[in-house]
């Protein structure tokens, strides 16, 4: 009896071995597929991202669920006959869009502007036309940039070159954004295109300073001036050029304003800054407050001007409101 019990002890001894290693066995496959099946979803969803998103925060550009900003923005515009006094059209051109400039080619008005409607996605520069000065408008689209890298442009500000190409000029803001420095130099860059849709990168900066947003641009007799915010000291600032390409800081043209728009017409330089309040110089240099105005019933909020002169001798400033 005894040898009988030992046998039996010894055999459930071996038993209970062999069904360990059976559990054991059957666990390391479990993982082992478990890895596998991770490891094809995590290929699966990196097949789905396009090459521009690779590397990106999906979770940055939550733009509807930010409780400021330019999600809430829209555009809209007014008319005059001199650019002192403005009628509002309370027409919304555009939702979700800020910054707005434009520019008049062949009858043809094209309003570029900065456009966060997609989640998701970093600024894009949208675009929309009026073929008959501003009674209907086209659809919204999007400005393709070829040879720009990893930049991301907004504040759009178009120019009409003689030879009928469109040069936009651009901040990049994802260098601004990404950059730790507190003492970096925002840049100012240029594309050129000849639909007003299609651009393709300029060679080199435009003009570089600290904490400059906002780029406007004239030629007014063979003088290009570039006009850029200056948000610490509530400034505009100016900066010449003999070719539209490469600026040399000029100085303070205005205190009191940022984002900037200028028009010139028959001798007299004209200043949109944010309020709308309205100036004007001579000489381009320097500028004097008038007492004129303008404020949407809109919004809360009239800013970022830019005004351009109709076929028909109408004036239209293009505008953001919120």
């Amino acid at each position: 009896m005894e040898k009988l019990c030992i046998i039996f002890i010894i055999g459930l001894v071996f038993l209970s071995a062999f069904l360990s290693g059976c559990t054991q066995t059957s666990n390391n496959q479990n993982n082992e597929t478990d890895g596998k099946t991770s490891n094809n979803q995590n290929d699966g969803k990196g097949e789905n991202l396009t090459n521009n998103d690779k590397g990106k925060d999906v979770n940055q550009y939550q733009w509807s669920k930010m409780e400021t900003g330019p999600y809430h923005d829209k555009i809209s515009y007014a008319t005059s006959t001199n650019l002192f006094d403005w009628t509002d059209s309370r027409i919304i051109l555009a939702e979700h869009a800020s910054v707005p400039d434009a520019v008049y080619k062949d009858g043809v008005i094209y309003v570029y502007f900065v456009d966060v409607s997609e989640d998701g996605k970093p600024e894009q520069i949208g675009l929309i036309h009026s073929e008959d000065n501003g009674q209907t408008w086209s659809s919204k689209e999007y400005v393709s940039f070829e040879g720009i890298g990893d930049k991301v442009p907004v504040d759009p500000a178009p120019f009409l070159l003689d030879d009928g190409r469109i040069r936009l000029y651009y901040f990049d803001i994802n260098e601004a954004r990404t950059s730790n420095d507190p003492e970096r130099l925002n840049k100012i860059y240029s594309a050129v295109s000849t639909d007003g849709l299609h651009f393709i990168q300029e060679d080199g900066v435009r003009f570089e300073h600290t904490n400059i947003f906002d780029p406007d641009v004239v030629c007014v007799e063979g003088v290009w001036r570039l006009y850029i915010g200056y948000p610490p000291m509530n400034q505009v600032l100016s900066a010449v050029s003999s070719d539209g390409l490469v600026f040399t800081k000029e100085g303070v043209a205005y205190t009191g304003g940022t984002v900037p728009d200028v028009f010139y017409k028959e001798g007299t330089y004209y200043l949109y800054t944010t309020g709308i309040d309205i100036s004007t110089s001579q000489t381009g240099a320097s500028f004097t407050k008038t007492p004129s105005t303008f404020r949407s019933q809109l919004g809360r909020v009239t800013a970022d001007a830019s005004v351009i002169q109709l076929n028909n001798g109408m004036y239209m400033m293009l505008y953001k409101t919120m």
